[in-house]
């Protein structure tokens, strides 16, 4: 009689154990927005209204850039999933620069990552794109993370050399196999 009362307990424990330990991996300021977070078009418009206020954005990686008390990400700008991941999509609000304390390896935070940063907004830095003058915010990042590669395929494939087994088996994708469909699918007046 103890064990069935016992049994729901712990494992009611141990999956809020499980939930809390996950949750835990991604900062609290990447999880969630400041209050009125500035989009980085409110910002490149009006860059001297926003300094010091605290914004999280997100995107691409386009290039690290190590100084000598910290790293310097250009970052190409997307829209943000509810937990901070950005998301997939060809839209983009633009460019800004993450200043971020310490050493990042430009190989581990390679073109083409995900990252979210949060932190304030220190300046507008010009500089350009190709030939095209272009004006960058730039965030002194308090908080920040890199997505896993994993998230940055489609379709979550880690082995480039894996297939489907039952890809190319009739019966996978037509459940009417080996029959065909009935009648009423083929003659309908």
């Amino acid at each position: 009689m103890r064990y069935r009362v016992l049994k729901p307990v712990v494992a009611g424990l141990l999956t809020a154990l499980l939930v809390s330990a996950c949750a835990s991996k991604i900062p609290q300021n990447i999880r969630t927005a400041p209050a009125n977070n500035p989009s980085l078009a409110e910002v490149r418009e009006h860059a001297d209204d926003y300094s010091g206020r605290r914004v999280r954005w997100g995107g691409m990686i386009i290039e690290t850039g190590n100084r000598e008390d910290a790293t310097r990400l250009t970052v190409l700008a997307r829209r943000l999933g509810k937990t901070g991941v950005p998301e997939f999509s060809d839209d983009s609000a633009g460019r800004f620069i993450a200043i971020v304390p310490g050493f990042l390896d430009p190989k581990v935070y390679a073109p083409d990552r995900r990252i979210t940063v949060s932190g304030r907004l220190l300046r507008s830095e010009a500089g350009k794109v190709g030939d095209y003058p272009y004006t960058y915010p730039v965030v002194r990042a308090e908080a920040w993370h890199l997505w896993p590669r994993r998230a940055d395929r489609p379709y979550g494939y880690e082995d480039p050399w894996w297939h489907d087994p039952w890809y190319y088996r009739p019966w996978y994708y037509d459940p009417w196999y080996p029959y065909g469909y009935p009648h009423s699918f083929h003659h309908r007046h």
